[in-house]
């Protein structure tokens, strides 16, 4: 058993050791960081091991120009999983990581159809993206968008294949394809434009938003979230209006919409106080959920819950308006 701990432990140190040097080097290497490699590698190192940044924290907040207590303010990857557990517990963990099971939890927030294929016969999975003409397909054991795509009916070549894989024990949630309102679809009309509401719910059942934000498609893609290439703005929690330029995964900032043009500071989001309301609606649905990201999508048919989300993505709360945000975290969880 012992021997077994400090296998783990040699394997993860590895791990720490081998991403750190890899991405000093593209950093370095592409500009996107000005440092040299090795000075860049063991500050990278130092700052995951000393505060529980990662990679990717390390360049999306510009630690490179911080000090370490400057770091500090930040929440970054190991304190949001840390917080997420510590506030949410297992249970709840894997009821938001299943798709299914979250839909029928929160189905009074859930309108659109979805089919599980896990209890699904293949007449039934043909059934359905055929009355609907087409489907989103959501892999059930990926996250963060992996492997979302969109699915018509008239493509038989890929219905065969996603039975295929169906039978193979690759299973999936089909959903109904919703459209944005007009004033969102018109950001990137290919993807369901969704907003991020962050919750935070303390023990004595107060409700707390730690940060509201607007998350946009850039390219053709159904998907709207950085890795797929989507890009994300602050939304002014007050007047519901965009308040920061949108950012990718790049550290490139864009006062207009990089697909569409579209002045994105001060942009209106319509129907403002009825996603507030909406979101704290869902938030006491399960209320030992206390740490969410809700993914909130406003359709030409109402408000709709796409998803929830633990823990939420320590870089949306906080790289749209460049603002730590641990010290408020830990006092809206408190």
């Amino acid at each position: 058993m012992i021997g077994k701990k400090i296998l783990k432990k040699i394997k993860v140190a590895h791990a720490i050791c081998r991403d750190n040097w890899q991405y000093s080097g593209k950093y370095s290497r592409e500009g996107a960081i000005k440092k040299a490699r090795l000075p860049l590698f063991f500050d990278m190192l130092y700052s995951e091991l000393s505060i529980g940044s990662d990679v990717h924290n390390y360049y999306m907040f510009g630690f490179e120009k911080l000090s370490k207590k400057e770091r500090l303010e930040w929440i970054t990857n190991h304190i949001n999983a840390h917080t997420a557990a510590r506030h949410s517990g297992k249970d709840v963990w894997k009821l938001f990581e299943d798709k299914a099971k979250f839909n029928e939890r929160f189905k009074d927030f859930v309108k659109r159809r979805w089919l599980d294929t896990r209890s699904a016969t293949t007449d039934e999975v043909s059934t359905f993206i055929n009355d609907l003409g087409r489907v989103i397909v959501k892999p059930l054991n990926m996250s963060a968008g992996e492997g979302i795509y969109l699915l018509h009916a008239t493509e038989s070549d890929k219905i065969s294949e996603l039975e295929s894989r169906i039978q193979e024990g690759h299973h999936c949630l089909l959903e109904e394809v919703k459209e944005n309102v007009a004033a969102l679809k018109a950001l990137n009309p290919t993807s369901l434009n969704t907003i991020r509401v962050v919750t935070c719910l303390n023990s004595q059942g107060e409700l707390h938003f730690l940060c509201t934000v607007l998350r946009m498609g850039s390219t053709d893609s159904c998907i709207d979230n950085s890795i797929g290439g989507g890009v994300t703005s602050y939304i002014d929690m007050k007047t519901g209006c965009l308040s920061s330029p949108a950012v990718d995964r790049k550290r490139q900032y864009f006062t207009h919409h990089p697909r569409t043009g579209i002045e994105l500071v001060g942009y209106q989001i319509p129907h403002w106080d009825e996603v507030l309301e909406f979101a704290r609606k869902i938030a006491y649905v399960e209320p030992r959920a206390h740490y969410v990201g809700w993914d909130i999508a406003l359709c030409s048919d109402g408000i709709e819950l796409i998803e929830g989300n633990i823990p939420p993505g320590e870089g949306i709360i906080q790289v749209c308006d460049q603002k730590p945000k641990r010290r408020q975290l830990m006092e809206y969880l408190a």
